[in-house]
C-alpha cells in the first residue's frame, strides 16, 4: 500500500521537478549539441533522444503504478533522488564520452548516443506523472481531475525552470553552476517528500477508490492513442514553427527560445488547470473534444501572424502572450482524452503512461517530420496551413464529421484572415517600426535551417540577423579591407580553411587569392548555396575547383578531421550574443583551431567589437593583432610587411578582374599606417598585442561552460 502524501505537498515537489527537469533540457541540450555539432540534424537527434527517454519512462511509471502495494510517493522521491545524481556528473560525463566519440558520430549514431547519456535521468523524470496520477486517483476516483491537477503544477514549474534559466542562471552561474542548482531542487523534492511521509491512518488503510474499470468510456483506449499521438506530433510542430518566429524576430538571440518555451508551457499549464470546468459541464466529450481541438489550433496558426502584426504595431514580444493563450488553449486537450478513454481503476497508471507514450512518439514525429523534412519542403505560411488543416481533419472525425457550421468554418476565415500579414510576414519581423507597405526583400530563402533574406542593398540577414554584403570589390576605407589583409603577415597561403560561408563573398576572396590552392569551405545551411547561385557576384565561387565545400557544424568537422592541417583558418562569423556564437569563440574552440594549423599558420576571426572575444583569442594563441573587428592570431610572430601585401594585391583577380585598380592599391597599403586601437565608430584601424592587452586584459574569457554574451 502506498503512503498517502497531502496534496499541497505533493504538488509542490512536483512544481520543483518540473523546474528541474526544464533546466536539464536547457543545458544538456546546448552541452550536447556542442559536442555533437548544431546543425539541424543532432537538434533532431537530441530533442527525439529525451522524448524517447520520457515515453519509455512513462511506460515504466504506468507498469510500477499497477502494484496496489507498490509505495508510489517513496519512488518518485528516490526517482527524484536519482535525476539529482546524474545531474552533478552530467556534464563532466558528457564531455568524457564526448571526447571518445564524436570524431565518429554521423547521424543514427549521434541519436544513439545521446539516448544513452540521457536515458537514465529521462526515464526517471517520465515515470513520475503515472506514478503521482495513480496515486492521486486511489483518492479522488478522477481521471481528468487528477491528470488536470498534477500536469498542471509540472508543466507550470517547468514553465518557471525555463524563464529563470534563460533569464538568470545560465547568463549568471554557466551551464555546470546551473546543473548544480536544478540537483539541489531536485534533492529538496526528495528530501521534503520522505520527511512528508506518514503511515496511513487505520481508516485510510483500506482507502483505494473503486475500480471501476468496466465502467463504459466515450472514446476507445485505441482511438485515444492514436489522438494522443496527433495531439503531440501538433503540439511539437506548433512550437517549431513559433520557435522560428521569435528567433528571427529576435536576430537569434540566445534566452528567447527559453522564454518561448516558458510561456509555451505556462500556456499548456493554465490549460491543464481549466480542463476539470470543461468536464464540470454537461455534454458530450466529444464535442467538447473535437470544439476545443479546432479553436486551439485556430489559436496556433494565428501566433505568426499577430507576431508580426504587433511587431510593427507595438513589440514582437507581445507574441509570448499569443504563445500562452494557445498553450492554454492547446492545453485542454490531454485531460480531456484522458477523462474520455480511462476509467478510474487499478490501471489508471498503466493506461495513463500509455496515452502518455503515444503523446511522446507523437511529439518525435512532430520534430523530425516538421523540423527535419517540412520545415525544407514548405514555407512558414504554408506548413501553418498544413497544420491547421490536419487539425480541422481531426476535429472533424472526433465529431464524426458532424461539427456545427460555423465551427467547420472556422479554419477557412483563419486561413484567408492572415494571408495580409503573412504577404510581408519576414519584413514586418525584420524592420518592426520601421516597416512600411510595399517593402520586400530581394530574395527569401526558407529551409530547415533557418531563415536568410536579402534586402535591397545587397545585405544579407541570417534568421534576423546582419549577416555581411553580397560583394567583393576592394575601395579604400572598406570593411573587405579584413580577408585581403592575411598577406600582408603571411608570405605563403595555399591551404584555408573557412568556417561559415554566408553570402560567398569572403570564400570567394580567399579562393582567388593568388597563392591559395585549396580552401576548404564549413557551411551548416545549404540555403546559403541558393543564395550565391542566385547572385552573379560569387556564383562562379560554386563552380572553382579550388573549393571543396561541406555541409556540416565547424566545430564537429574539425574534431572528425583531427589530421587536418591549414596555413588560415577564417571565421568571419556575426553578432557575438547571437545563439551558440560562444561555440565559435570559445576557450575551448580556439583551442581546436590551433591544433589544425601549420606551425605559422594564422586564425582569424571575427570579435564583432567583444572585448571578451579578443581577451579569449589572447588566452589561447601567444601572437595576436585585431584587424578592425577581427583577431588574428597565431602561433608564431605577426608582423604586416608593406612590400609583400602590395606585390599580392596588385596580383589578386576575381573572376579574371583585378580586386582594385593599381592606382587605388596605395590607399589600402594606409591602412597599415592606421595603427591604434579600432573603436566603434572608428574602426578603419589596426593594433599589435600589447595595445589590446591593455585595453581588454581584464575581460572574462569566453568558455564552453559560461557561454559568453549569449545569456546576459
Amino acid at each position: 500500500m502506498s503512503r498517502r502524501l497531502h496534496a499541497s505537498v505533493l504538488h509542490g515537489v512536483f512544481i520543483l521537478s518540473g523546474i528541474s527537469a526544464l533546466i536539464y533540457q536547457l543545458v544538456w541540450q546546448r552541452a550536447l549539441l556542442t559536442i555533437y555539432g548544431s546543425n539541424v540534424e543532432s537538434v533532431a537527434m537530441v530533442v527525439a533522444a529525451f522524448l524517447a527517454g520520457l515515453g519509455i519512462g512513462s511506460i515504466v511509471g504506468g507498469w510500477i503504478s499497477k502494484s496496489a502495494r507498490a509505495p508510489l510517493v517513496l519512488l518518485f522521491g528516490l526517482a527524484e533522488l536519482g535525476v539529482g545524481a546524474y545531474g552533478l556528473i552530467s556534464l563532466k560525463l558528457f564531455d568524457a564520452v564526448g571526447a571518445m566519440t564524436s570524431a565518429q558520430a554521423h547521424g543514427l549514431t549521434t541519436g544513439a548516443l545521446v539516448f544513452l547519456l540521457v536515458f537514465l535521468p529521462t526515464l526517471l523524470m517520465g515515470a513520475t506523472l503515472p506514478m503521482l496520477v495513480a496515486h492521486q486517483v486511489r483518492d479522488t476516483a478522477h481521471v481528468g481531475q487528477s491528470v488536470s491537477r498534477l500536469y498542471f503544477v509540472n508543466t507550470l514549474g517547468a514553465a518557471l525552470g525555463a524563464f529563470i534559466a534563460a533569464h538568470w542562471l545560465l547568463g549568471s552561474f554557466g551551464m555546470s553552476g546551473t546543473t548544480r542548482i536544478a540537483a539541489c531542487l531536485n534533492t529538496a523534492a526528495a528530501f521534503i517528500v520522505l520527511i512528508s511521509l506518514r503511515k496511513p491512518a487505520a481508516e485510510e488503510a483500506g482507502h483505494v477508490a473503486p475500480d471501476t474499470a468496466g465502467k463504459a468510456c466515450e472514446i476507445s483506449f485505441g482511438t485515444a492513442l492514436c489522438w494522443s499521438a496527433l495531439s503531440g506530433f501538433l503540439a511539437l510542430s506548433w512550437e517549431i514553427i513559433w520557435s522560428r518566429v521569435f528567433n528571427f524576430a529576435s536576430a537569434s538571440r540566445a534566452p528567447v527560445f527559453g522564454y518561448m518555451l516558458g510561456s509555451y508551457l505556462l500556456g499548456l499549464a493554465l490549460g491543464s488547470l481549466l480542463s476539470p470546468r470543461l468536464l464540470a459541464q454537461n455534454g458530450s466529450l466529444r464535442a467538447k473534444l473535437a470544439r476545443w481541438v479546432l479553436i486551439s489550433s485556430a489559436a496556433g496558426f494565428l501566433v505568426a501572424p499577430s507576431t508580426a502584426i504587433f511587431a510593427r504595431q507595438v513589440l514582437w514580444e507581445c507574441g509570448y502572450l499569443f504563445v500562452i493563450t494557445a498553450g492554454a488553449l492547446i492545453g485542454l486537450t490531454f485531460p480531456l482524452l484522458c477523462h474520455a478513454a480511462i476509467p478510474p481503476g487499478q490501471n489508471t497508471g498503466s493506461q495513463l503512461s500509455r496515452l502518455y507514450l503515444a503523446n511522446i512518439i507523437g511529439s518525435g514525429a512532430g520534430s523530425l517530420l516538421t523540423g527535419f523534412l517540412f520545415m525544407d519542403w514548405m514555407s512558414l505560411h504554408l506548413l501553418s496551413l498544413l497544420l491547421l488543416a490536419v487539425s480541422w481533419l481531426w476535429a472533424e472525425s472526433i465529431a464524426g464529421f458532424k461539427l456545427r457550421s460555423q465551427l467547420r468554418w472556422q479554419p477557412l476565415c483563419f486561413a484567408l484572415i492572415s494571408l495580409s500579414p503573412f504577404q510581408s510576414f519576414y519584413e514586418r519581423l525584420q524592420y518592426k517600426h520601421d516597416f512600411k507597405y510595399g517593402m520586400h526583400f530581394t530574395q527569401t530563402i526558407e529551409s530547415r535551417h533557418g531563415v536568410i533574406t536579402v534586402d535591397t542593398s545587397n545585405a544579407v540577414y541570417g534568421n534576423g540577423a546582419y549577416d555581411g554584403m553580397i560583394g567583393t570589390k576592394l575601395e579604400p576605407k572598406s570593411w573587405l579591407v579584413r580577408p585581403y589583409f592575411l598577406s600582408a603577415v603571411r608570405d605563403r597561403i595555399e591551404n584555408v580553411l573557412v568556417i561559415g560561408v554566408a553570402s560567398g563573398s569572403w570564400t570567394q576572396i580567399l579562393v582567388s587569392h593568388p597563392q591559395v590552392k585549396h580552401v576548404t569551405a564549413i557551411e551548416l545551411s545549404h540555403g546559403y548555396l541558393d543564395l550565391i547561385h542566385a547572385r552573379p557576384e560569387v556564383s562562379s565561387l560554386l563552380a572553382n575547383p579550388k573549393l571543396e565545400l561541406v555541409i556540416d557544424d565547424g566545430r564537429r568537422w574539425l574534431r572528425q578531421h583531427p589530421d587536418a592541417r591549414f596555413d588560415a583558418i577564417v571565421m568571419n562569423t556575426t553578432h557575438h550574443w547571437r545563439e551558440f556564437a560562444s561555440a565559435l569563440l570559445s576557450r575551448e574552440f580556439l583551442t581546436e583551431v590551433k591544433a589544425h594549423l601549420t606551425p605559422d599558420g594564422i586564425a582569424f576571426w571575427n570579435c564583432t567589437e567583444s572585448p571578451r572575444a579578443a581577451r579569449t583569442g589572447m588566452e589561447v594563441f601567444p601572437h595576436t593583432l585585431m584587424v578592425m573587428n577581427h583577431c588574428l592570431a597565431s602561433n608564431a610572430p605577426l608582423e604586416p610587411d608593406r612590400g609583400r601585401w602590395e606585390k599580392i594585391l596588385a596580383d589578386y583577380r576575381i573572376d579574371g578582374q583585378p580586386v582594385i585598380p593599381a592606382d587605388q592599391i596605395g590607399g589600402i597599403l594606409d591602412f597599415l599606417s592606421g595603427e591604434t586601437l579600432p573603436e566603434p565608430g572608428n574602426m578603419w584601424h589596426w593594433c599589435r598585442r600589447p595595445t589590446m592587452q591593455a585595453a581588454w586584459g581584464d575581460a572574462t574569457v569566453i568558455t564552453d561552460d559560461n557561454l559568453g554574451h549569449e545569456y546576459p
